[in-house]
C-alpha cells in the first residue's frame, strides 16, 4: 500500500507541476468570482457545513451566489444538473448525492452538480445569473479557474497519517498548501489549546490567514422536525449511527451530553442503508431511549423504516477568530 501512496505523490505532483507552470491550462467563466472550499486529505473536514456558512455571509452581503459541487455518488442521466433553484427541489438524494442534496435542503439558493465543474459553473451562471459561485470540494480540480482557495483543515486529524492515498488520507502532498490562499481550521472544540496552537504553529510557516472555527450543538429534532432541547438524552440510553468520513467528533459532542449508555454504529462515508440496516437499527428500539443520527445521514433514510425515537443532531458553524478575506 505504501508504494501506491508513492506513486499516487509521483503522479499528483506531476499534475500540480504541470498547472503551475502554465502547461496544462485553466479555464476561467468572466465576470464571476469562484471561491473554492477544499481540503488537502478524504471526506470529514467539515466542508459542508462551512460551504454553507459562506452562502449565508455572502446572501447578507447581497450577493447572488451558488453552490457547485461534483455530486458524489450521485446517479443522474444528465450532467452538469440542476438539483435545485434555491426555492425548488428538481431532483432526488439518489440523483444529486448526499451533500448536494443537504445543500439544497438548507439555503434558498441554487445548487448545481456536475463531473465538470466548468460547465457545472457555466450553466449555473447562464440559468441564474449569480456573481458568486461557491466551489464545494475543489481544490485538486485545477481545470477550473477559481478566484480564491480556502483550504479547510480538521483540527482533530489534520493530515492523518501524512501519508496519500490509499495508505494513508491525504489526496496530495501537504507542501501544497501553499496553493491556498487562506486556511479555514474546523472542529476546533474537539482538540485541547495546546494541540490547537500546536497546528496553528505548524501552519504559520505557509504564511496565509488562518481562520479558527467550531461547531456549537443547537437543539434536535424529531422525523417530523419538532425541535427538542439537547438535555433530552441526559441520563438516557442512546444509539447512534452515522456514515461520515470521519464521525470521531460527532460521537464526542453526543458523549459530552451525558447520556446514561451509548452503543455506536459506524458505516462508511456516504453511505445509504440497505433493509439489513434498518433491521438492526429497529432492534434497538426498545433497549434504548433514543436513536441519533446526523442531518447527513437524515436526508437518505427512508423515514418509515425508522423508529418514532429517532433523532437527529443539528449543529452550527461558527466563526471563532475571524481572518477570512472573502
Amino acid at each position: 500500500m505504501k508504494l501506491l501512496s508513492y506513486l499516487f505523490l509521483l503522479i499528483t505532483t506531476i499534475r500540480n507541476f504541470l498547472y503551475d507552470k502554465g502547461i496544462l491550462k485553466q479555464k476561467k467563466i468572466d465576470d464571476l468570482n469562484i471561491i473554492c472550499v477544499g481540503n488537502l486529505t478524504v471526506g470529514g473536514t467539515g466542508k459542508t457545513p462551512t460551504v454553507q456558512y459562506l452562502a449565508n455571509r455572502f446572501i447578507k452581503e447581497n450577493k447572488k451566489v451558488a453552490i457547485v459541487l461534483r455530486g458524489y455518488k450521485g446517479k443522474r442521466e444528465i450532467d452538469p444538473l440542476v438539483v435545485s433553484d434555491g426555492e425548488k427541489l428538481f431532483v432526488t438524494e439518489k440523483q444529486s448525492g448526499d451533500e448536494a442534496y443537504l445543500h439544497a435542503k438548507n439555503l434558498s439558493i441554487p445548487v448545481v452538480v456536475g463531473k465538470d465543474r466548468y460547465s457545472a459553473c457555466k450553466l449555473a451562471k447562464d440559468i441564474f445569473d449569480v456573481d458568486t459561485i461557491i466551489l464545494d470540494d475543489g481544490f485538486q480540480h485545477r481545470k477550473l479557474f477559481r478566484n480564491k482557495d480556502l483550504l479547510v483543515i480538521d483540527a482533530t486529524n489534520p493530515f492523518g497519517n501524512k501519508y496519500l492515498l490509499p495508505y494513508g488520507r491525504l489526496r496530495e502532498s501537504i507542501k501544497n498548501i501553499n496553493r491556498a490562499d487562506e486556511i479555514i481550521i474546523t472542529k476546533s472544540e474537539q482538540v485541547s489549546q495546546k494541540e490547537l496552537e500546536t497546528l496553528i504553529n505548524e501552519l504559520k510557516k505557509y504564511k496565509k490567514n488562518i481562520t479558527i472555527s467550531a461547531y456549537k450543538n443547537l437543539y434536535f429534532y424529531n422525523k417530523t422536525k419538532n425541535k427538542q432541547d439537547l438535555n433530552i438524552i441526559n441520563n438516557k440510553k442512546i444509539f447512534v449511527f452515522s456514515g461520515l468520513g470521519n464521525p470521531t467528533p460527532f460521537y464526542k459532542s453526543l458523549k459530552d451530553l451525558n447520556p446514561k449508555e451509548i452503543k455506536i454504529k459506524t458505516f462508511p462515508d456516504h453511505y445509504t442503508l440497505k433493509e439489513k440496516d434498518y433491521n438492526e437499527i429497529l432492534k434497538q428500539k426498545k433497549e434504548f431511549d433514543y436513536i441519533i443520527t446526523t442531518e447527513k445521514d437524515f436526508i437518505k433514510l427512508d423515514l418509515d423504516k425508522t423508529p418514532d425515537n429517532l433523532l437527529v443532531l443539528k449543529i452550527e458553524f461558527t466563526i471563532l477568530e475571524d481572518n477570512l478575506c472573502v
